[in-house]
């Protein structure tokens, strides 16, 4: 009893944390999986002996002879086929390559290095404020350690299983991956127990954590082994199986396991990034350093590129930015009916998607004369993208420009609650006085990847703070009037801005058909041109995870019916909030082709989360599975399911005018299923597009009405639609709306008339008319410009965009009397047509 209780006494003594259990756990399994592997029917037994061979291995039937043991001795040594032997003498050699690499850089290599130490220096300087916004509780911890470990678990057992499976069906591929699988672990184990040692950063805690680097040797974090080891085996089964599905699946699992470990308070942000990036090319250099060619043919190399990974339909693509000319053209194009196959509700496309559309658009303007309207426009969209897909690696400077914007008497800038005079403008700051921004955009491929970034130095007047009356009635139309809500902040004088700040940056990934990418995108998600209802480009552009199929698709057998498909899903951040604070966005929406004349497109979308609505899986899972509404309670209900809302869109080529004019709608609605289960309690946005007039075949017509307010006699005020009782600045990033800039309880009328002197050189007039409810605002509000725009092509490397603008709006509310403002805006924009390439 005595001796028990010591034993006792010393298991308690030496109590292992959670977290420490778990690395000997991770050092287990990878050793756990060779001992599986190698104890597999059919293995040779390896030992050690004191032989200047190093390994030795016993066979079942050993040589009879000391000179028949040399000579196996010596073939073992030249023979270069993947094994077990084979897979223990490589570790050094592949330690040497990895711990080198970094002296053996070419400048090709800033393609990958330089977006990767972009990534992570962000990263690390928002990684202790990101771990404050991600709150959780125990029971989330919980879950997501569960997580990772059971996705790791899978995939680091699938070597084995592969193996396995290979050794028994005489499946030789099978066989290698789960060998290379089990090398590149232990190489990714290797290296990031030994960078632990060396960065010894601090792991997060339950509610924060600083993130502070050398300063604990015993359980660093930095970077992640989950993470590192999930990517490694990921990157050489795609490699080995480089189709859409099987990636998917593997890099799919890899991701979950990654953002597992932070939703678990187990690593930061940029320790899951970087061991992500690590165990990525750890694995891709095991793979082409060691995979047998003659399993998948001879374009195979161990060394070189393999052709097969330059096949143009693999590369990756970027998306064309949202107030490019070259979606006007194609937009045209299609209404002409010489694109049959463009989803107008899913934007924006990535240039190869462009290009089948030019593809397309050629292929039914055969027949047409060379010198035809139609044919101009095809050549230059030809010429915008004559340099893509032509090499492995590539990256460019896309464009410089400089932007002035004057602006004349007060302007309006908020759309949620009064107006705005310059929409659809990516949120970017304006007011009073001058305006300037000065900007670049840089975009680059490095096989199926792909990166954009377009900085901007933006300067803007600051202005006067909005008086206590004012803020009062802000407070009154967003219910944050005291318990149970709170109340806004008081209010401050704005001033001047002056900083450089990033509008779109993301990297990703082409996986086949699908692109999947993470950063600041801008979407549109609907035909309208006055900004789409659900998503558009009125607001700063979110930072989202997003998974596109950014191909038409037609699925098999019977579902051939609903035509061509193509789908978003995405889920972000967003910023600028107070009620409450630090919400997430996620979207999911399809469109389908069920004839050439006729494209719907539905969606379904949530905000949900935010400080007192902690992130967690089970609140994910009722967002998505919950039924009816948000119980009633306090401000901060833990039972909150979120703020859901649905989409509805089609765009029509009516019968008898097909090439003439499109009937096109977008639909959106609070907590309906969809606008079309009730019509009268949804936002609408009707259209008609007329392509020509007769005789000026280069003349076009728009026209649009936007209605924010039910279609009812009854006006329901502002907070039905754009607005939650618990959200109150639902559909708002840095606050602006990212729907329509029609805002709450209103109702607008737009006309644009644009002549097409070519491609990229137009002219067009435009009119707007928003008219606000009494409802919502007392007195109403009436907001009327017209203005004037040319974009003119100057030179194939130049162009200028000029705007002229004259507004008058009356809002009581906000200032007495009737207030005007004048708007001149000239951009110089210089395509420098700049590209390194290998």
């Amino acid at each position: 009893m005595h001796s028990l209780t010591c034993w006792q006494a010393a298991a308690a003594s030496i109590m292992i944390p959670p977290s420490m259990r778990t690395r000997i756990l991770l050092k287990v399994a990878v050793l756990g999986l060779f001992f599986a592997i190698e104890t597999l029917p059919g293995n040779a037994q390896c030992h050690k002996q004191t032989l200047d061979s190093g390994l030795v291995c016993e066979d079942e039937n050993p040589p009879s002879s000391s000179s028949d043991a040399a000579a196996s001795q010596d073939s073992d040594t030249n023979d270069t086929s993947i094994s077990i032997k084979r897979v223990i003498l490589n570790l050094p050699g592949d330690q040497k390559r990895i711990w080198t690499s970094p002296f053996h850089l070419h400048g090709r290599d800033a393609f990958w290095l330089a977006p990767l130490a972009a990534t992570t220096g962000v990263l690390l300087g928002s990684d202790q404020h990101s771990m404050v916004r991600e709150r959780s509780n125990t029971n989330a911890v919980n879950l997501s350690s569960n997580i990772s470990n059971g996705g790791l678990a899978a995939l680091i057992s699938l070597p084995a299983v592969m193996y396995a499976f290979g050794s028994l069906q005489g499946s030789p591929k099978a066989k290698e991956t789960g060998l290379l699988s089990g090398e590149a672990a232990i190489n990714s184990f290797i290296v990031d127990e030994a960078l632990k040692v060396v960065f010894e950063r601090q792991r997060p805690t339950l509610t924060d954590g600083s993130g502070h680097f050398f300063q604990t040797f015993s359980n660093a974090s930095f970077p992640s082994a989950h993470s590192i080891l999930s990517w490694t085996v990921a990157s050489v089964i795609s490699h080995e199986y480089p189709g859409s599905l099987t990636s998917i699946l593997a890099y799919g699992i890899a991701t979950s396991v990654s953002i597992s470990r932070v939703t678990a308070r187990q690593h930061f942000p940029s320790d899951v990034v970087v061991g992500a990036a690590l165990g990525w090319l750890i694995g891709r250099q095991v793979y082409h350093a060691h995979h047998d060619e003659e399993l998948d043919g001879a374009y195979y190399g161990a060394f070189t590129r393999p052709p097969g990974e330059f096949d143009p339909d693999k590369l990756g693509s970027t998306f064309m930015p949202l107030d490019s000319w070259v979606y006007s053209a194609l937009e045209r194009l299609a209404a002409l009916g010489y694109i049959q196959t463009q989803f107008v509700g899913l934007k924006p496309w990535t240039r190869r998607e462009c290009m089948r559309q030019v593809e397309e658009a050629e292929y039914f303007a055969q027949d047409l004369p060379p010198d035809s309207d139609v044919m101009k426009i095809i050549n230059a969209l030809k010429g915008e993208f004559s340099r893509d897909s032509q090499h492995f690696r590539s990256a460019q400077i896309d464009d410089v420009y400089a932007r002035f914007t004057g602006i004349g008497g007060p302007p309006l800038r908020d759309s949620y609650h009064f107006g705005q005079t310059i929409w659809n403008d990516f949120g970017r700051p304006y007011d009073q006085g001058a305006n300037a921004i000065t900007a670049a955009s840089a975009s680059g491929v490095a096989g199926r990847f792909f990166f954009y970034v377009r900085g901007e130095y933006e300067h803007a007047p600051g202005r006067d703070a909005l008086t206590l009356a004012q803020q009062n009635l802000i407070n009154a139309l967003d219910s944050n009037t005291g318990p149970p809500n709170p109340v806004g902040p008081a209010p401050g004088p704005v001033s001047a801005i002056d900083r450089f700040y990033p509008l779109d940056m993301y990297a990703g990934v082409q996986m086949g058909q699908y692109a999947l990418s993470f950063g600041k995108q801008s979407l549109e998600l609907g035909p309208g041109e006055s900004g789409p209802l659900m998503l558009s480009d009125n607001a700063d552009p979110m930072y989202m995870l997003r998974l596109s199929r950014t191909s038409p698709l037609v699925l098999p057998s019977f579902l051939h019916v609903l035509g061509q498909i193509r789908f978003e899903f995405l889920f972000s951040k967003l910023s600028g909030h107070q009620f409450p604070a630090r919400p997430f966005f996620n979207l999911q929406k399809i469109s389908f082709h069920p004839t050439r004349n006729l494209e719907l497109g539905f969606t379904r979308a949530s905000l949900w989360g935010g400080a007192g609505h902690p992130f967690t899986f089970h609140a994910l899972e009722r967002n998505f599975l919950a039924l009816g509404d948000t119980p009633a309670g306090p401000f901060n209900q833990p039972t909150d399911i979120g703020d859901r809302k649905a989409g509805f869109d089609f765009s029509y080529r009516l019968p008898g005018l097909r090439n003439w004019l499109t009937l096109y709608s977008d639909s959106y609605s609070d907590d309906d299923p969809s606008p079309l289960a009730n019509p009268r309690r949804a936002a609408v946005n009707p259209g008609l597009y007329l392509t020509h007039f007769p005789r000026i075949a280069k003349l076009d017509l728009r026209v649009e009405a936007v209605s924010t307010q039910s279609l009812t006699a009854t006006d329901r005020g502002g907070q039905f639609l754009y607005f939650n009782f618990r959200y109150h600045d639902s559909n708002l990033n840095k606050g602006f709306l990212f729907g329509n800039p029609t805002g709450r309880d209103g109702r607008s009328y737009h006309a644009w008339s644009t002549y097409h002197f070519s491609a990229a050189t137009s002219l067009q007039f435009g009119y707007r008319d928003v008219k606000t409810g009494n409802g919502f605002l007392p007195g109403g509000g009436t907001q009327s410009d017209a203005s004037t725009r040319l974009v003119w092509q100057v030179r194939p490397q130049w162009s200028v965009d000029s705007t002229v603008q004259y507004e008058r709006w009356l809002i009581p509310s906000l200032r007495s009397g009737v207030q005007h403002d004048v708007l001149g805006s000239f951009q110089l924009t210089f395509y420098p047509r700049l590209q390194v390439h290998d």
